[in-house]
């Protein structure tokens, strides 16, 4: 079998006005075909021209004798050179690019991801319902509807950003955020979790009027109101909450971790494969993060939703995967088998590799590079 890399693909899918999921497609010259996700690089513009970039590198490539390599070396240039944007955007394509390879080396190995990783076996793994993106007007109402119909659906744990989008007319930003969340749990009732991600929007003194009045509602986890790498910051926001603090997102190095994990106040960490740069080095940080419940960041697409299920199995602290719900769009249609969530859980595929791939002749915009 020759795993020679014959073609890197960019494919393009606009899912909403939001939400334009990115994916590379590796072929080697045996047909097989490798699949990885780089949506959400914070520069969308710039991914074509970065994934260009790294054909000269990939193309001739041996797929698994050479991928893994490939990809350090990358990861060591990355933390080398560009402002932190640029670092940013290569490490979300060069995660990409390492989920496709390790797709390949477990496809011709001829087991699932998950066992090609070292995980357990397990048939599915539970998924909760962020519904930020879920489409209509950032009011009250709207979420709730999204809510309720998420809960109608099977989901018991529901997130929502609700200090996104502009105020509502002569409301504050805490005020407007305060409703939206008011109007979420009213909608899903006490027995479901509620998480409340700030995705860093409010200061110190809005934070200091917001927090007790979203612990008032019970909120399972409270993301993103700080910098989880800043000690001072995650001192202040532990005496001030009582709700656990969550995130981590964009970490993507052992020293950022110890960091997080230094007060002892972190107790879910969000992992992003992406944002990691790969799988491997995702890994080596959730066998780091003790002490707290690892999740995985993930308002993406399919593709990603299906290397974080694989990804479930090899920590003993996971707990959950993020699935973007309510999005007007017909996810299951994009990868072929459909995805399919169950309740709120998503099966694990036992088929060789990822177990799923970009179904053909869907309206993707696609670019060899």
């Amino acid at each position: 079998m020759s795993l020679r890399i014959t073609d890197l693909r960019l494919r393009r899918f606009r899912a909403t006005q939001r939400s334009t999921w990115m994916f590379l497609e590796i072929e080697t010259e045996d047909g097989l075909v490798g699949t990885g996700e780089c949506s959400d690089s914070g520069w969308p513009e710039q991914v074509p021209e970065t994934v260009a970039r790294l054909a000269s590198r990939v193309l001739g490539t041996d797929a698994v004798a050479g991928g893994q390599d490939l990809c350090d070396q990358l990861r060591r240039e990355c933390a080398l050179h560009g402002d932190r944007r640029t670092r940013f955007l290569r490490r979300t394509v060069i995660g990409g690019l390492d989920m496709a390879l390790a797709d390949i080396a477990a496809q011709a190995r001829g087991v699932p991801l998950w066992r090609w990783l070292g995980g357990e076996q397990r048939e599915s793994v539970p998924v909760y319902a962020n519904i930020n993106r879920s489409g209509g007007r950032r009011r009250p109402r709207d979420f709730a509807i999204k809510a309720a119909a998420a809960v109608a659906d099977g989901h018991g744990k529901i997130k929502v950003a609700p200090f996104d989008g502009p105020p509502l007319p002569g409301w504050s930003i805490v005020d407007t955020g305060l409703a939206i969340a008011q109007a979420v749990r009213e909608a899903i009732g006490e027995a479901a979790e509620l998480m409340i991600d700030v995705h860093h929007k409010l200061s110190r003194e809005e934070l200091a009027a917001a927090v007790p009045r979203l612990d008032d509602l019970g909120v399972a986890w409270l993301e993103d109101a700080v910098d989880v790498t800043d000690p001072e910051a995650m001192r202040w926001l532990a005496a001030l909450a009582k709700a656990p603090i969550a995130g981590g997102e964009t970490i993507h190095s052992p020293e950022q971790l110890a960091a997080a994990l230094s007060t002892g106040h972190l107790r879910v960490l969000l992992l992003d494969p992406k944002y990691t740069s790969g799988l491997t080095p995702l890994a080596r940080l959730a066998q780091q993060a003790t002490g707290v419940d690892v999740t995985y960041h993930n308002p993406c697409g399919p593709i990603s939703t299906a290397v974080c299920a694989h990804l479930a199995t090899i920590h003993p602290d996971f707990t959950l995967v993020e699935l973007m719900y309510g999005e007007d769009v017909d996810r299951a249609a994009v990868v072929t088998p459909p995805e399919t969530v169950m309740g709120a859980s998503l099966p694990l595929s036992m088929a060789p590799g990822l177990g799923v791939g970009l179904t053909p002749g869907l309206d993707f915009l696609a670019e060899s590079a």
